[in-house]
C-alpha cells in the first residue's frame, strides 16, 4: 500500500515539475516582485503570459521618425497594458525599442532606448512598479518588417512590451 501511494505521488510531482504555466515571477522574479539583478535579457524564454499578454492587449506602440514622443494612439495601448500588467501583478516585462534602418547604429540604439524609456516613464506613471520593467535597445540590429519602404520604416520604429 505505502509502495503505491509512494508510485503515485511520484507520479503527480513529475506532472506537477512539467507543467508549463511558470509566469516570469515564478522564473525571473526576485522575494519583491520584481526583476532580479542576475537575469540575462537575451536569455529569458517565453512564459505562459507571453502569449496572454501579446494577444490581449496592444504590445506596440508606434513612433514618428526621430521621434521619441508617445501620441495619442501610443498613450491609449499604454493605459491597456498598464490596466492589464496591475491585474496581472505577477508579471514582469521588457520593453524593447526600435528604430527603422536610416541612421547610424549608434544614433539608433540611442533612439530605440529613448523610446523604450518613453513607454517605461508613462507604465510607471499609471502605476506599474518600475522594478518589473526592463528595457532593451535593438536599435536598427533586429526590424519586424525587412524592407526599405515608408511602411516598413513606420513597423519598425516602435517599443514593443513582452511579458513574461
Amino acid at each position: 500500500m505505502l509502495k503505491r501511494l509512494f508510485a503515485i505521488v511520484c507520479a503527480l510531482s513529475l506532472v506537477a515539475a512539467c507543467s508549463s504555466s511558470k509566469t516570469g515571477a515564478d522564473l525571473y522574479g526576485n522575494a519583491n516582485g520584481g526583476w532580479r539583478d542576475d537575469v540575462n535579457i537575451s536569455d529569458l524564454e517565453p512564459t505562459s503570459l507571453t502569449k496572454k499578454f501579446a494577444s490581449e492587449v496592444h504590445a506596440t506602440v508606434y513612433f514618428a521618425f526621430n521621434s521619441s514622443s508617445l501620441n495619442a494612439e501610443a498613450k491609449a495601448y499604454l493605459s491597456e497594458q498598464a490596466a492589464w500588467l496591475k491585474a496581472n501583478p505577477s508579471a514582469l516585462i521588457v520593453i524593447e525599442g526600435r528604430c527603422d534602418e536610416r541612421g547610424t547604429r549608434e544614433y539608433n540604439l540611442a533612439l530605440g532606448e529613448r523610446r523604450a524609456n518613453a513607454a517605461r516613464s508613462y507604465l510607471v506613471a499609471k502605476g506599474v512598479a518600475k522594478d518589473r520593467i526592463r528595457t532593451i535597445s535593438y536599435g536598427k540590429e533586429r526590424p519586424v518588417v525587412t524592407g526599405s519602404t515608408e511602411a516598413a520604416y513606420a513597423k519598425n520604429r516602435n517599443a514593443t512590451t513582452v511579458a513574461y
